[in-house]
């Protein structure tokens, strides 16, 4: 691999301000692209990890509580990637937290003895559930938090969603959970891109506003753009102070964020880069 994007863009450390927070953004869609560039099978999914870029900027960077020599301490924040396709993002933000190595994040993803494939499980370091069946994540992280309150512990759980897996009846009796056991220390994010695997999801199956549905569950719902890292994090601290009630943020996001050729195609929700995309990739990412 070519050092120069190798190297990170920049290092994690604590109070980045919000100009590194973008920095972190786009250092994690660089990594993306590299990962893939580097898979056994040159594939990942662009769609939906370039469209929760920032939000994982701002979750890894800035809001959970972790530490890389104590993957297991108790008062750890969690964050559980439901949308499980979507690993190399998460394993992007863990490098970004010096978690995994950065040699293990381009060497190791897709390949038979590899530590890291397609759908992430617990055997990676930093991953807390396993998301590879859609739907499961959000039910993961309403336990966790119940478990967390129940000990009188204050983690705060987050669960990031995508719109597709919302149509799943498992992620609404979460819900109801979630509610039910009044879970103030459970963030859900949803990622609201607005296409899924076979198109745009408003023509596969009508969902409505989720912002709705949510808080017709009981919810404290907030609406945002999820690439705008100052509305990110309004939303972020806004759901560390609701009481009785978790939050969910519906971030409006854009397929692929961040490559003109991939923003919005169907395509590059699971598709690959050549060396022409992957160079375009890099160009415009620079």
């Amino acid at each position: 691999m070519d050092k120069i994007n190798y190297n990170p863009i920049i290092e994690y450390h604590e109070n980045l301000s919000v100009d590194e927070l973008k920095k972190v953004a786009l250092q994690l869609r660089r990594d993306v692209a590299n990962l893939i560039n580097n898979a056994g099978n040159r594939a990942g999914h662009v769609g939906g990890e370039f469209s929760i870029a920032d939000v994982m900027a701002a979750l890894y960077g800035k809001y959970l509580r972790l530490d890389p020599e104590n993957l297991m301490w108790e008062d750890r924040d969690i964050m559980i990637l439901s949308k499980g396709h979507n690993s190399g993002i998460q394993y992007a933000g863990l490098a970004f937290r010096n978690i995994i190595s950065r040699e293990t994040l381009f060497n190791e993803m897709n390949k038979s003895t590899s530590l890291l494939q397609e759908h992430s499980c617990p055997s990676i370091p930093g991953i807390e559930a396993p998301t590879g069946a859609l739907g499961m994540g959000l039910s993961a992280g309403a336990g966790m938090a119940w478990a967390a309150k129940r000990d009188g512990r204050d983690n705060r759980l987050y669960v990031v969603l995508g719109d597709g897996e919302c149509t799943e009846g498992q992620v609404w009796e979460a819900a109801l959970f979630g509610t039910g056991y009044r879970l103030d220390n459970l963030t859900a994010i949803v990622d609201f891109n607005k296409y899924v695997i076979t198109g745009n999801i408003e023509d596969i199956i009508h969902v409505g506003s989720f912002a709705e549905k949510f808080k017709a569950f009981g919810w404290d719902v907030q609406e945002i753009d999820g690439h705008n890292m100052e509305e990110i994090l309004d939303a972020l601290d806004r759901a560390d102070t609701v009481k009785g009630v978790p939050t969910v943020i519906i971030a409006h996001t854009v397929k692929g964020k961040g490559l003109s050729f991939a923003e919005n195609v169907v395509s590059y929700h699971n598709g690959k880069l050549d060396e022409e995309t992957y160079a375009k990739a890099l160009q415009e990412l620079a």
